[in-house]
């Protein structure tokens, strides 16, 4: 999948200690109120591409036992869809942590859908990662990836929004940082957050917030699912 940086590369000129200083100063806070409104802002996009556009569509990953699955095995089932990767620190643990919790919540006999977790990193997450990544939240979590052409495809067919950021520069020489940084894989994916509620058909049926909590994410599915 291509990978887009969100900025261009700095130049080469030398900066004091002290805007350095600065720099990482304004840098935490803003990448962590990044995570808090990436769910409402993917929301509010998605809501406004549904409009036009349709959601949602046929796909051909791989899982975490490394078979291929396309939407037809869960044919019948409604799906919970969920888009991230395994190197996420907050918002993606966050959001899996709450559907595992407010599936504890849901009446016994009402029947829940199969949550799936798609990453929009391929060239790290493979099978093995997002099988062990689920398991720390719940057994029944689907963990799905594929190839970067695959990963695209399903991606664009959700309307899913995303780009890879580097980690930010130190030292004195930013270009020996920047190679640095991308031989190790360090690297942040900002992406859009949202819960996409599929029916027996791959239909979308609702787009659901992912920052709510487990009560709220239980009450909002509530509607949709069937008995056992």
């Amino acid at each position: 999948m291509a990978r887009k940086r969100s900025a261009a590369r700095p130049s080469r000129s030398r900066q004091p200690a002290s805007r350095h200083s600065a720099r990482r100063l304004w840098i935490v806070p803003t990448l962590v109120l990044a995570g808090l409104f990436s769910g409402a802002i993917g929301l509010q996009t998605l809501l406004a591409h549904r409009q036009s556009a349709p959601i949602g569509g046929p796909y051909t990953l791989i899982d975490s036992e490394n078979r291929p699955t396309t939407e037809a095995r869960f044919a019948g089932q409604q799906t919970l869809i969920y888009f991230g990767y395994t190197h996420c620190l907050d918002v993606c643990p966050l959001t899996l942590a709450t559907v595992a919790q407010a599936y504890t919540l849901l009446p016994p006999d009402k029947r829940p859908p199969v949550p799936l977790f798609i990453t929009l990193d391929p060239e790290r997450d493979r099978p093995e990662d997002v099988a062990r990544y689920t398991r720390h939240f719940s057994l029944d979590i689907v963990g799905l990836t594929g190839t970067p052409a695959q990963i695209e495809a399903v991606a664009r067919e959700f309307h899913v929004t995303s780009h890879i950021t580097m980690p930010a520069m130190s030292g004195s020489d930013p270009d020996h940082a920047m190679m640095a940084g991308e031989q190790k894989g360090d690297y942040r994916i900002d992406h859009s957050s949202v819960l996409y509620l599929m029916d027996g058909q791959n239909h979308l049926q609702a787009i659901l917030p992912a920052d709510s909590s487990p009560a709220l994410v239980a009450r909002n599915l509530m509607p949709y699912l069937s008995k056992r």
